[in-house]
């Protein structure tokens, strides 16, 4: 169990790295004032279909999402794990 308990601290650490990764790229986009950052996919959802119409997505939005839930998850992960090993 120990190294279990090693395995999910690793993760959880990792899991805040890549939260403050995305965080940081949030920030430096909302610093260089871009108020859209938008990009156009050809496929679509389906990537087999070629008639599908092209789909705009934000990617400021996205690496909002993404930086938020990293970052609370991690914190929650680690919270956990330490009242396990206490």
């Amino acid at each position: 169990m120990r190294w279990g308990k090693i395995v999910l601290l690793f993760q959880a650490v990792v899991t805040l790295i890549i939260g403050m990764i995305f965080f940081a790229q949030f920030l430096s986009i909302d610093h260089a004032k871009i108020e859209e950052l938008r990009v156009e996919m050809d496929k679509g959802y389906i990537i087999w279909d070629d008639d599908a119409p092209p789909v705009m997505v934000d990617l400021k939005q996205r690496y909002s999402i993404a930086a938020y839930v990293l970052l609370i998850i991690s914190v929650f992960e680690i919270l956990l794990i330490s009242r396990i090993v206490s």
